[in-house]
């Protein structure tokens, strides 16, 4: 369901506004745009959420973020298993 909530396939400018929030902080529109960025197919969008505008950064940040959620937890439920 990520995919489809993101700019991956459709542009984000002519969404509702609470859709277009949700596509624009999704981390997959950020690695898309990313992509999309290095790859010369596309110029960053000057308006938007910050993970859209500013796409490296904010494809880096939301490895970041997701990374310090979810290793902990991976930790956890192995560690709880192994008993």
């Amino acid at each position: 369901m990520l995919p489809l909530l993101s700019n991956a396939c459709v542009p984000t400018g002519g969404l509702p506004d609470g859709l277009r929030a949700v596509a624009e902080w999704n981390p997959i529109s950020a690695v898309t745009t990313a992509v999309r960025f290095l790859f010369g197919n596309a110029p960053v969008p000057y308006e938007g959420s910050w993970p859209v505008t500013r796409p490296i950064a904010g494809s880096l940040a939301w490895c970041a973020v997701l990374t310090a959620v979810f290793l902990p937890l991976a930790v956890r439920a192995y560690a709880a298993g192994g008993r």
